[in-house]
């Protein structure tokens, strides 16, 4: 007889994805409830906890299914019966961003997918949770890594999903996308607390407490992604309710890669003899090796950073060629890159969509084969970001590399440096990229009428997915007011425009003819200089260099 989830081996490892949180600070977490025996099992588990946790229920209907109904009535009704707040989500199909309703005969698993976490996301922003728990085990890591390595992915990526990840800024385009989320996904995090369990145990737990469930008929359907097709080949023969049936060419195909990797994954664990055991231990194994290279990456990247203008990374030569392994290598170039690029915190393009001839472009000048040669072009590879060779001194600050000097030598007044900034338009116009999240001229007129005229008393913008500008409304300036409120007499705008020659934040005012009257500028130590008003606009950077 399979083993429960017990309350102490849960806890410890819901503590390992609230880390590095502090636990003894009162923490909000969303339960993703879809009626299913994975989330219900864990919205149990979840509502055993002592405080200081609070735990509120989350169900998405996103009404595609004949069984969307009850799979809502039983998310519902588990909640009340462990005496959990609950909400269910409608997806507003046709409401922008939101697409018209998916025809049911068409693909709709992906436009479904981002839907559903755009409705979680404003769920748990209404509901005050700072953290979003989901229901995925170890058997559907397995599942991830399997395809992942199926797909060419590296031994990182074939650890699979996080225990802990922050949302991220999301991977749209613009404001209007679906997939947007913008600066409150900085703060906002996904857990996943039963990575360390098989479905076996989570069955056994909903059974031992007699936990009433739905299952998802789309889950046993082979023919309709390529995960369920792997999940039923996965799946033990007392879990199957039938034989799989043929599959189309295409997913016939990869299930031949996901055997190759199959094959591999299961020789990272050679010590177990059940094939699916095996498979978890692997991928245990690689998770715990990404976790080790995550710690690694942060501590290297401590230790050769050094002082550099706000918003960009400047990181020292000799330092760099100290760090030893291209695994290691390879992680910081992703993180450096995901750190300065314009491009949404935690996007894949903010990975340089992780194209490894990009990123091994960059190790190749970071790290060269011949290191008595150091390289004077700058340069880009990805992901928005330019790269400088320079010469830093404490005193003298930054000098761009003119001279040809060995990687290891001190250079006089000096140390070789490699400065990752912001790359320029390609065109030199700030307003490329109009429309999207990452543009650099940002008109706030009819956003600043329109707060004004409705009483608000703060507005926040995001300029370039890299600075948080935010304006008190409650110390804005008379001159400034009087300027919004006369708007239908003279023509105002107020905008948001680049400067210096790393793209940071100014924002200006202009009356009719008027020369443009600079209101506030960020300085060179990060700061915000309102010139001579009272503070009413600060301007901080809001990316990360953390793993997650």
């Amino acid at each position: 007889m399979m083993a429960t989830i017990h309350a102490a081996e849960f806890l410890a490892t819901f503590l390992k994805c609230l880390q590095p949180s502090s636990p003894s600070s009162r923490v909000t977490i969303a339960v993703a409830n879809s009626g299913g025996p994975d989330s219900t099992c864990l919205l149990f588990l979840l509502s055993r906890l002592r405080p200081p946790v609070s735990v509120v229920s989350l169900h998405v209907n996103h009404g595609l299914q004949p069984a969307s109904a009850d799979m809502a009535d039983r998310a519902a009704a588990n909640a009340a019966s462990m005496g959990i707040p609950h909400r269910t989500l409608h997806i507003p199909w046709g409401r922008a961003p939101f697409p018209n309703r998916p025809v049911p005969s068409t693909p709709f698993e992906n436009i479904a997918r981002q839907a559903r976490y755009n409705v979680l996301f404003r769920g748990m922003t209404y509901s005050g949770a700072s953290i979003l728990a989901l229901g995925h085990h170890a058997d559907d890591q397995v599942e991830t890594s399997l395809m992942r390595l199926a797909r060419g992915s590296t031994l990182v990526g074939a650890a699979g999903m996080r225990r802990r990840r922050r949302w991220g800024m999301g991977q749209g385009n613009s404001t209007d996308d679906l997939a947007w989320v913008g600066h409150p996904g900085m703060s906002r995090f996904i857990i996943r607390p039963l990575l360390d369990f098989p479905k076996d145990r989570i069955l056994a737990t909903c059974d031992a407490h007699a936990l009433n469930y739905v299952n998802d008929p789309t889950n046993l359907h082979p023919e309709t992604t390529l995960r369920n097709a792997v999940r039923q080949r996965l799946a033990s023969p007392a879990l199957r309710t039938t034989e799989p049936p043929p599959l189309q060419q295409d997913t016939s195909e990869s299930l031949k890669q996901i055997k190759r990797a199959s094959t591999f994954l299961q020789s990272i664990a050679t010590d177990v003899t059940d094939t699916r055991e095996r498979l978890r231990c692997a991928t245990s194994l690689l998770a715990e090796r990404a976790e080790q290279l995550d710690s690694q990456v942060t501590e290297q990247l401590q230790n050769c950073t050094l002082p550099s203008p706000p918003s960009t990374l400047l990181l020292s030569s000799p330092k760099l060629l100290a760090v030893d392994g291209p695994a290691v290598r390879f992680a910081m170039v992703l993180r450096v890159m995901r750190y300065v690029s314009f491009h949404p915190w935690g996007s894949t393009r903010a990975d340089g969509d992780r194209r490894r001839a990009g990123i091994h472009r960059i190790m190749n000048h970071l790290w060269p084969a011949e290191p008595s040669v150091v390289s004077l072009e700058r340069f880009t590879a990805g992901a928005g970001v330019l790269w400088t060779p320079v010469l830093y001194s404490h005193n003298k600050g930054l000098k761009i590399r003119s001279e040809s000097l060995s990687h290891l030598e001190q250079p006089c007044g000096g140390q070789s440096a490699w400065l990752a900034s912001r790359l320029p338009p390609f065109l030199k116009n700030p307003q490329e990229g109009a429309g999207s999240a990452s543009r650099l001229s940002v008109d706030l007129t009819e956003q600043f009428i329109l707060a004004l005229a409705t009483s608000r008393d703060v507005l926040q913008v995001l300029y370039d997915c890299r600075f948080l500008v935010r304006f008190d409304l409650t110390q804005i300036p008379k001159h400034v007011r009087d300027a919004l409120n006369n708007a239908q007499d003279q023509p105002i705008s107020i905008k948001i425009l680049p400067q210096t020659d790393y793209f940071w934040p100014k924002v200006v005012l202009r009356k009719g003819s008027d020369p443009v009257l600079v209101l506030a500028v960020l300085d060179e130590k990060g700061g915000t200089d309102t010139l001579g008003s009272r503070p009413w606009i600060s301007m901080e950077w809001v990316r990360l260099l953390d793993a997650t």
